[in-house]
């Protein structure tokens, strides 16, 4: 176990340490070979150290990123979980006095804490910054010019020449700036100065988001929850004067062109979500008007202003019905927009609701007809629809839109098509059919299974490839085309064995070798296949492991 650190580089040793320290190794095992475990990441992966006296032969585990060989954080992490349990790692904690840090201050000689704290201060700026907060007796002024200290300092402690923070300090990072703006509302409403704390952590929002961060993790929430808890702590020690100027300023966020999006998503959750009562109901309403209109101004016609359309349409209809608007008003504002997706569904419903079925269904026609280039919207709408045509007993009119679902949108499984038979005359569903098995379709095997077309299912699933396809149809087809599916099953398993690279995917092999013994003549093949990748395979360890586990 001499040197096994240098095997990793430094970066995914250090996220093993991390891993390991949280507590992530379990069920570490000492084997005949060496050592196995489940490692907990995005998933539970299984990791297993060979050994070869105190040397590492190699190392297995079945994440993504040791497919190709590579040693990974989840291969370090049982390493270190192995280094602690050695004897010779272990320390005899019992003869050694756990001091607290209020016990260690104890043991300061009251002469000594004064010189003392001097030099932790002069050494530590973040220490001598909090402290000053807390103890200088500072302006308002020169607490921001010390809070503004503290901020540019843990950029500098993160991110590199370039102002990268790479994935592996991303979270540490948010957790710095949590913990600063943490630290500045407390500072500043204790100062009561309530705009003040909530304009400094809007400003801190700003210069997170200026970072280059791989925040793949999420690693933003934290900040955005602790400034969510900044403002409610603001609103919760401030007036009416002081709430209407901290909705100004977070509506200003939410308007403005230039604002960075991280700090419009905060604004934006903060003004819809702890504003109350008809004074703010207007205002948000008109803040609303303010974005629809300038989105209508600019002209620009994709997904992403559609979706910020459609969503702030629906918001200023919600805004409506809380400030008890007349039922003109609100009828008339989703006419006069239902060209937009989510408006149109509201009145569908709204017509149905009213027993209005025929102009339910001329909305539905109308979208369909609208947005016949999104494919999940229209069948949407054409499920709509079918069910309908159906209440009314419009057999004819029941019969095209099933046509139009399954052949013209693709859409639809054996549901829909078992509606379709049941409405077809017997020449009308054999013609329906062969049209849908001669096409690019998605519900093929199903259908040939439903209607028990076995010597066509047998050569699809066979020519499919896939273990995966087989055994889902195994049980229809194996009693009677019992070779045909050992051939397949075998063939797949070769192609497979030269492929996978790890322990569960051997694991896989063998059983299947062990479902081929069910089939005539399976034995002597599952055998055969076993032995030829003996010979073929023999330096890899784990997969002669699992064929002898298996009974191979």
């Amino acid at each position: 176990m001499k040197f096994w650190k240098d095997r990793f580089q430094p970066h995914i040793l250090e996220r093993g340490r991390t891993y390991f320290d949280e507590g992530r190794v379990s069920e570490l095992e000492r084997t005949e070979d060496g050592y196995t475990a489940t490692v907990k990441g995005t998933e539970e992966y299984e990791v297993e150290i060979l050994l070869e006296g105190d040397s590492i032969e190699d190392m297995f585990c079945d994440c993504p990123y040791a497919e190709d060989g590579t040693a990974c954080k989840h291969m370090a992490a049982v390493l270190f979980a192995v280094a602690a349990a050695e004897p010779h790692q272990r320390k005899d904690t019992a003869k050694k006095e756990c001091l607290t840090p209020a016990g260690l201050v104890e043991k300061i000689p009251d002469s000594q804490l004064r010189p003392l704290l001097t030099d932790l201060i002069s050494a530590d700026k973040k220490l001598y910054r909090a402290l000053l907060l807390q103890y200088g007796e500072t302006t308002l002024e020169e607490c921001m010019q010390t809070l503004k200290k503290e901020l540019a300092s843990i950029g500098k402690q993160y991110a590199g020449r370039d102002g990268y923070i790479d994935y592996y300090h991303a979270r540490d990072f948010a957790k710095a700036i949590a913990g600063h703006v943490q630290r500045q509302t407390e500072t500043l409403l204790a100062r009561n100065a309530p705009v003040l704390a909530l304009q400094a952590g809007v400003d801190t929002l700003r210069e997170y988001s200026n970072y280059n961060i791989d925040d793949s993790n999420g690693e933003y929430g934290l900040v955005m929850e602790e400034m969510s808890n900044t403002c409610m702590d603001v609103l919760a020690a401030a007036d009416e004067t002081v709430a209407e100027r901290i909705f100004d300023i977070l509506a200003d966020c939410v308007k403005s062109d230039r604002e960075n999006w991280f700090v419009q998503d905060f604004a934006t959750q903060m003004v819809f979500s702890l504003f109350a009562g008809k004074h703010f109901d207007e205002k948000k309403l008109a803040l609303v008007d303010e974005k629809i209109a300038v989105l209508t101004r600019s002209g620009k016609n994709n997904y992403s202003i559609e979706y910020e359309m459609q969503h702030l349409l629906m918001r200023r209809f919600d805004l409506m019905k809380q400030l008890s608007r007349p039922k003109e008003e609100l009828d008339a504002f989703l006419e006069r927009h239902t060209n937009y997706s989510n408006i149109r569904e509201l009145r569908i419903r709204q017509a149905l609701d009213d027993g209005k079925t025929d102009e339910a269904i001329r909305l539905l026609e109308e979208g369909k007809s609208a947005d016949c280039d999104k494919r999940g919207l229209a069948a949407k709408y054409s499920e709509w629809l079918m069910d309908l045509y159906e209440q009314q007993g419009q057999r004819d009119k029941l019969l095209a839109e099933l046509e139009y679902h399954i052949f013209t949108l693709s859409s639809g499984g054996m549901e829909v098509l078992n509606r379709l038979k049941n409405i077809c005359t017997p020449a009308q569903w054999i013609e329906y059919r062969e049209r849908y098995l001669s096409g690019r379709t998605y519900h093929k095997l199903e259908l040939m299974e439903s209607e028990g077309l076995w010597e066509r299912l047998v050569e699809a699933v066979t020519a499919a490839g896939r273990l995966s396809v087989l055994d889902r149809y195994e049980a229809s087809l194996k009693k009677q085309y019992p070779d045909r599916m050992l051939e397949a099953y075998a063939n797949i398993l070769v192609k497979e064995a030269a492929e996978v690279s790890n322990r569960t995917h051997y694991q896989e092999l063998a059983r299947y070798l062990k479902k081929l013994r069910s089939y005539p003549g399976g034995t002597e093949r599952a055998a055969q296949l076993a032995e030829d990748w003996r010979t073929q395979y023999s330096r890899r360890r784990a997969m002669m492991e699992e064929l002898r586990n298996a009974g191979f």
